[in-house]
């Protein structure tokens, strides 16, 4: 039975391509991490987009492992003809925590209708849900804690 689950995303890079880094840290009480499988199921908001076709080119390349789960998803479209989309990505065992999990997304900003502000749109990734499988004979019952 594990106390608690600690999620940190990150964006990194700057621009219109950026990447989403995505940290799980576990209680200590998961005795062998080792058995288990992280699912992380991230939802995208109609900002920014997820390429499929690059996707597919990191999951060649052993760079990460996700996929898209929306269907007619169209990357060239603008923010405000754009609708959400999902992505499911396996996340891997840190190889500097022996109780850390993480994943890398690759992500782009759409383009939104130009506006008189001050020229900058926030767009709000929220957290992902997490599923998680162990090959070992009990269950865990977690609790997750945030880190903004």
């Amino acid at each position: 039975m594990c106390s608690e689950i600690i999620l940190r995303q990150e964006v990194l890079k700057d621009g219109f391509h950026r990447d989403l880094l995505i940290k799980v840290k576990f209680g200590e009480s998961i005795e062998d991490l080792q058995t288990c499988r992280l699912l992380i199921k991230q939802d995208i908001p109609a900002g920014l987009f997820v390429d499929p076709y690059e996707l597919a080119s990191l999951r060649e390349r052993n760079i990460t492992e996700a996929v898209m789960v929306s269907e007619n998803f169209d990357i060239e479209a603008p923010n405000y003809l754009s609708k959400e989309s999902e992505v499911l990505i396996y996340a891997r065992q840190d190889s500097q925590c022996v109780d850390c999990f993480q994943a890398f997304l690759p992500v782009h900003y759409r383009y939104h209708r130009p506006h008189s502000h001050d020229g900058e749109t926030s767009i709000v990734v929220n957290h992902p849900d997490l599923l998680m499988f162990c090959d070992q004979g009990e269950g865990c019952r977690c609790f997750l804690r945030v880190e903004e």
